[in-house]
């Protein structure tokens, strides 16, 4: 054991104090220099800092998020505020801005956030294919519900072509943008429309053949000597009836019946078209047949009122209206051809409200910028015009409103009709006004909008 003398033991004592008192002291200025750290921190972190960041647009939506909820999380994650530059009009920039306001800290972390989403989407690629335009209606669908699916259902981007042409088989270009996974899936989906449209056009054409060529003359369905035009069309009102489409495109129809080129009747070539062969033949096969010849017979016969009958040309069955009656016959507007016809009052029937769910398929027009030579359209004119439009051949034509102009008490449209069957495309217009039965003018119509109403007084 070591012996420490008194002068040791003396100096021990005297320096233990003194070594205390210096560890005190780095103490204390360890802590000051701690907090004057954290003040200084606190200080910088405390300014707000401001970042702007360019993304791609088509990848905003990405960071945005469905209905905001991806922006959301990148706010609440990182304690900064999120949000995009407007847009300024006519500004063709492919990027969009986005804005981070918070501090230091928030906005760094905001920023990784951003760049991390924008790194994980796959990558943007935009592929082309064309269709005939005769396919566009199937493939847009009914106010754009079947394109905005297909938008929806692959999440990419379809844009179909813009403009029109007389020739049903012009192709259009749909532009598709997203991933390869999102354009495959895009183009599938547009495919089986193009093969619904083939498979209409295939079973519509067998249909055309086995329609019967009809050849009654049409008759003016509001003229009758035992109804007046308000009656008559009065008493219809709740049925519906085939409307024109609401934009100035063309479009394919058969011209049904003819009373002069300002009043005729088409059909809109559509998937109602088959649907409406398929009514007929139902129509025909129940009140044809032995077994039903004596039910839903007339118990009374009202002017306006919707029977079946058949056509006095064929012996098929189709829907009519009654425009007039005497003790022995019925005057009758078929009303899904356009065309009038005479039969015995004991043949027509009840029509069954099974039959009464297709819309009439006739719709009344005119053609636009034309009038005829000396104020009346003479008989050749008339034939000249079934020949051109082939009237009840049911060979397709080409068609747009022009405008609507009132006849009678209904707003009907004013069309152009263009003949694509041959080599080269008839104007039926100008091929009249050629041959000398009828005039050109310019005269003003109503342009077609949303608001026009589009068609003959059977409201809905």
């Amino acid at each position: 054991m070591i012996q420490l003398s008194a002068v040791q033991k003396t100096a021990i004592l005297l320096a233990l104090p003194a070594t205390a008192l210096l560890l005190y002291l780095l103490l204390c200025q360890s802590d000051e220099e701690e907090v004057e750290e954290t003040v200084k921190e606190n200080v910088a972190t405390s300014r707000q800092n401001l970042i702007e960041i360019k993304v791609p647009s088509d990848l905003s939506g990405a960071i945005i998020g469905r209905q905001g909820v991806q922006i959301k999380e990148i706010q609440d994650r990182s304690g900064a505020r999120v949000n995009f530059k407007d847009q300024i009009s006519g500004d063709q920039s492919t990027d969009r801005i986005v804005v981070i306001r918070g501090t230091h800290k928030a906005t760094q972390q905001a920023e990784v956030l951003i760049r991390r989403i924008v790194a994980e989407q796959p990558k943007i690629e935009q592929s082309e294919m064309f269709v005939p335009q005769r396919t566009l209606g199937r493939i847009i669908g009914r106010n754009g519900n079947t394109i905005r699916h297909i938008s929806e259902a692959s999440r990419a981007r379809v844009k179909i072509e813009r403009g029109e042409s007389k020739d049903p088989h012009a192709m259009k270009s749909i532009t598709i943008r997203g991933s390869t996974e999102q354009i495959a899936a895009a183009k599938e989906m547009i495919q089986e429309k193009l093969s619904e449209e083939e498979t209409f056009r295939a079973k519509l054409s067998v249909n055309a053949i086995n329609r019967q060529q009809r050849g009654g003359k049409y008759k003016d369905p509001h003229q009758s000597v035992d109804v007046t035009p308000q009656s008559a069309i009065g008493q219809s009102n709740h049925f519906e009836t085939m409307q024109w489409p609401q934009h100035s495109d063309f479009i394919e129809v058969y011209v049904a019946a003819v009373e002069n080129p300002g009043h005729f009747w088409v059909q809109k070539i559509s998937s109602l078209s088959t649907q409406l062969d398929t009514l007929t033949e139902d129509m025909t096969n129940y009140y044809g047949s032995l077994q039903f010849s004596q039910l839903d017979q007339l118990d009374s016969i009202e002017v306006g009122s919707i029977v079946a009958s058949p056509f006095e040309h064929d012996s098929s069955w189709y829907r009519a209206r009654v425009v007039g009656a005497s003790a022995e016959k019925l005057d009758l507007f078929y009303v899904d051809f356009g065309d009038s016809g005479y039969v015995p009052v004991g043949v027509a029937r009840k029509l069954r409200p099974t039959f009464l769910r297709l819309p009439f398929q006739a719709i009344e027009c005119q053609m636009a910028y034309l009038e005829p030579v000396d104020d009346h359209w003479s008989d050749e004119s008339i034939n000249t015009f079934e020949e051109l439009t082939h009237t009840a051949q049911w060979k397709v034509i080409m068609a747009r409103a022009i405008a609507f102009r009132q006849i009678h008490d209904c707003v009907v449209p004013c069309l152009e009709l263009v003949d694509t069957n041959g080599e080269q495309d008839v104007n039926i217009t100008k091929e009249l006004a050629h041959r000398g039965y009828a005039t050109c003018c310019e005269e003003q119509y109503t342009e077609p909008s949303e608001t026009s109403t589009p068609v003959h007084a059977q409201a809905q």
